[in-house]
């Protein structure tokens, strides 16, 4: 929701300073997205409001899975961008967008091979958030618990939009989230804005999309590793971990014959073991999720090797649990597309 243009409003129309506040409250802490349905409002007020947008894009799609819903939103401008809401032990996470297509262009990502169309504005990230909230509370089955910039897009090449999406997200005025609630993921394609991240948010979470542990292989697969590669991610999460003392995560999507095989797994743990305080570091293993490239999910025994053979290393691994496949709204099949 544009705020200064909801100020202006409010202003001209005489309205008490607290008016505002008691409007964001109910947007973005109740849920409401309908200026009737906010009772402590006067009638004329609501009248004058009639045309005002909350939202700043419509909801073209929805589609719902098993434990997973994804909605397709028609920016403005035409473009499209995708957004989940994914059930989790104690409520949902939401997984949100932070560019219309992604200029990274991985060759497992659906998201990638779309190319890059433009950055989302500060408002076109929270207004996910609005959206969801809205939904949870219309059908009154729970609230969002977490937020993960895991969508489409890079979220370090749009540093000042998430920067001041995250603030927001944490501000006891407008949606109060805990920062330890929130998640970034990154591909790393430059040092810069993730250490002012680092510096500004350090209690958010900051996840690696890691994938290879080797440069041959993570260039090949990951064009960005030939600006920044595995020495530098190396030398920053030491940097990182000086800082914050605080754990990071290494996102690492397992592909059938392409790097889960020992090989990997050794140049994984000593990827790893060169790091000081390499205890802060933990490692995701993620099923990867079918797009429309030839790349095949590893087996599920080959993975369970894979994680045994990290844990007999010292090495802290979980396997995640892939959520959303169903409905194409799973890690790395978020596209800004129908879903035919």
């Amino acid at each position: 929701m544009n705020i200064k243009d909801l100020e202006i409003i409010l202003k001209e129309s005489n309205e008490p300073t607290f008016r505002l506040k008691q409007i964001i409250k109910s947007i973005y802490q109740d849920g409401i997205l309908d200026f009737n349905k906010i009772n402590n409002i006067p009638k004329l007020l609501k009248e004058k409001l009639i045309d005002f947008k909350i939202l700043s894009f419509g909801i073209d799609e929805l589609k719902e899975g098993v434990d997973s819903v994804k909605a397709l939103l028609s920016l403005e401008d035409g473009n499209f961008i995708e957004s989940v809401l994914i059930k989790n032990s104690t409520g949902f996470t939401v997984c949100i967008s932070t560019q219309v297509g992604c200029a990274m262009n991985c060759s497992f990502c659906a998201t990638g091979q779309n190319g890059f169309k433009r950055n989302l504005t500060s408002e076109e990230i929270t207004d996910q958030i609005l959206f969801w909230k809205n939904y949870l509370s219309d059908k009154k089955i729970g609230n969002i618990t977490n937020i993960v910039y895991m969508g489409m897009g890079e979220p370090f090449l749009n540093y000042e939009n998430v920067k001041e999406s995250i603030k927001k997200f944490i501000d006891p005025g407008f949606f109060n989230i805990g920062a330890r609630s929130i998640s970034v993921s990154t591909s790393f394609p430059s040092s810069v804005n993730i250490e002012k991240f680092t510096k500004e948010f350090p209690q958010v979470n900051l996840a690696i999309s890691l994938h290879f542990a080797d440069n041959k292989k993570r260039s090949l697969y990951m064009p960005i590793n030939e600006k920044t590669d595995l020495l530098d991610i190396q030398k920053f999460i030491e940097k990182y971990l000086e800082i914050n003392n605080r754990k990071i995560f290494l996102e690492y999507i397992m592909l059938d014959d392409i790097n889960d095989n020992e090989y990997d797994a050794n140049k994984l743990i000593e990827f790893v073991k060169v790091i000081r305080k390499n205890y802060l570091i933990h490692i995701n293993l993620i099923k990867y999720n079918s797009t429309f490239k030839n790349f095949n999910s590893s087996k599920k025994e080959k993975i369970i090797k894979f994680e045994h053979y990290l844990l007999r290393e010292g090495i802290s691994v979980t396997v995640r649990k892939s959520m959303g496949e169903d409905i194409n709204g799973a890690c790395g099949q978020l596209a800004g597309k129908k879903i035919i």
